[in-house]
């Protein structure tokens, strides 16, 4: 879904472009940390964010941007402290 989205034509996010990174990435990590290290699950996210960004390369109508890596990684962590406080909560 990230994907699809991220290379779709347009800027379909408008003004909250941001906040789909944080939600996408976040809930990305927590997918991939239900099965895997926490370390490797959060690794693998934003790798694919930044292997997402240099296929927007290749596109003419998307523009890669640093601001997403940053935005993807902050998702990460973010995604990561809502997981550790639901384990800590569900104990």
């Amino acid at each position: 879904m990230i994907l699809v989205a991220s290379l779709l034509p347009g800027n379909t996010a408008g003004a909250t472009g941001t906040g789909w990174h944080l939600f996408g990435y976040g809930v990305l990590v927590v997918l991939l940390a239900a099965w895997q290290p926490v370390v490797r699950a959060a690794v693998a996210a934003w790798t694919i964010g930044a292997l997402v960004e240099m296929l927007q390369l290749l596109v003419a109508y998307r523009a890669a941007e640093t601001g997403d890596l940053v935005a993807n990684a902050v998702g990460v962590a973010l995604g990561l402290v809502v997981r550790a406080g639901y384990l800590a909560f569900a104990r």
